[in-house]
């Protein structure tokens, strides 16, 4: 299936709660909630809201912003890298259970050897940021890098090189620590099993065959000025803006793209895998990604902590978490963005939601980023369940 349009009414959904959802987005604008604002949702296929509000840039004369803005995916990005690992899974060159090493030998830190595939998909490795920030800042002032490969980003290879020694903290799967650096190395074995770029990977095998053709790594010059802009002050704006950002190829963050763009990817869940005709994933995976993979598993972030983690390959799963929303199901599958974006996914009640903002206050609770309000008043219009 692809994405068709339709009526409110064509997809279960009440036409005057839609008109509500879009009254919402725009007080957030006025409100100084978010500069910057575009969202699409879409109920069985059909597109029942595809808005944008607010501006390019920060400046009052900046022009007025379009659905084809460009906003940085960040942290999704990782979904999409473990949907590409999934593919080399269903065509038996990487196994889940498998330890990393199999794939990436330079992975040496004591206890490495233990870390599973899927606890790299889980971030459940042992490893914490913290565990790799240590190790880094101990090692980078003296390391001798080695050549990267012809097919391989410098810069990734760098990190990557970084944190081959890192010892884990705790043992693979007995905690969640979220950790980018585990998705870096999803991407490597990617490129190494596949023997193509991790980029171009993507690009070849998802971005492309899913019509993704406003979603990039990096993107082109003629397509600059349509990259949300934020204010210097603004939260995550002192990386976000700065050109090694715009040149980076990260798996766990390096992504570019638009709302609607997005959009498909989620639908691509809610269709088995198909898309336009072309089965990108097989149904089996599709629900292996979207199911929790670490009950009872407790979870950390910074100074937080969360006793009941939840977390799909690639997805958080909601189960009781009301992540980014209060009227989910628990099977609903979602990610969040630094600084604003954010997608959710949810099979009982066939719901894309996607959600992009331009965050201004990070000091709410966390995974919050008013993205609640968005989804519930989406949820709130479905009329046939």
């Amino acid at each position: 299936m692809s994405f068709r349009t339709g009526t409110p009414a064509d997809a279960g959904m009440s036409e005057t709660r839609i008109a509500t959802l879009h009254q919402q987005a725009e007080k957030m604008v006025e409100a100084n909630v978010t500069s910057a604002q575009v969202y699409v949702a879409a109920r069985r296929g059909i597109i029942v809201a595809h808005k944008a509000s607010g501006r390019f840039g920060p400046e009052p004369e900046a022009p007025p912003l379009t659905t084809e803005a460009l906003f940085p995916l960040c942290s999704i990005t990782k979904v999409i890298t473990a949907a590409c690992l999934m593919m080399l899974v269903e065509q038996g060159e990487v196994g889940l259970n498998r330890p990393v090493v199999d794939y990436i030998p330079e992975l040496s830190g004591e206890g490495a050897r233990e870390i599973r595939v899927h606890h790299l998909l889980t971030h459940t490795s042992g490893i914490s940021p913290e565990d790799l920030s240590a190790h880094v800042d101990l090692i980078q002032d003296t390391i001798q890098l080695p050549p990267h490969a012809a097919n391989q980003d410098p810069d990734t290879h760098r990190w990557l090189y970084l944190g081959y020694g890192v010892k884990p903290g705790r043992k693979p799967g007995e905690a969640m620590a979220y950790l980018g650096y585990g998705y870096e190395l999803l991407g490597e074995i990617i490129r190494r099993v596949s023997g193509i770029a991790y980029p171009e990977y993507v690009r070849q095998h998802l971005l492309e065959p899913l019509g993704m053709r406003d979603t990039y790594f990096i993107v082109p010059e003629s397509e600059r000025e349509r990259i949300v802009r934020r204010a210097p002050e603004d939260p995550c704006a002192d990386w976000i803006e700065t050109e090694d950002f715009l040149q980076s190829y990260s798996a766990s963050g390096g992504l570019i793209g638009t709302a609607m763009d997005l959009a498909k990817f989620g639908q691509l869940f809610l269709d088995n895998g198909r898309w336009d005709g072309r089965q990108l994933l097989s149904p089996v995976s599709i629900r292996e990604m979207m199911r929790n993979h670490i009950p009872g598993v407790s979870a950390f972030y910074r100074d937080e902590v969360f006793p009941e983690a939840s977390w799909g390959l690639g997805w958080g799963v909601n189960g009781n978490k009301r992540d980014g929303g209060d009227l989910f199901s628990p099977a609903a599958v979602s990610h969040w963005g630094a600084a604003g974006v954010f997608i959710a996914v949810d099979p009982v009640y066939e719901v894309v939601a996607v959600h992009f903002t331009v965050e201004k206050d990070l000091r709410k609770p966390f995974k919050n980023m008013y993205t609640d309000y968005f989804n519930n008043t989406v949820l709130a219009a479905i009329t046939d369940i």
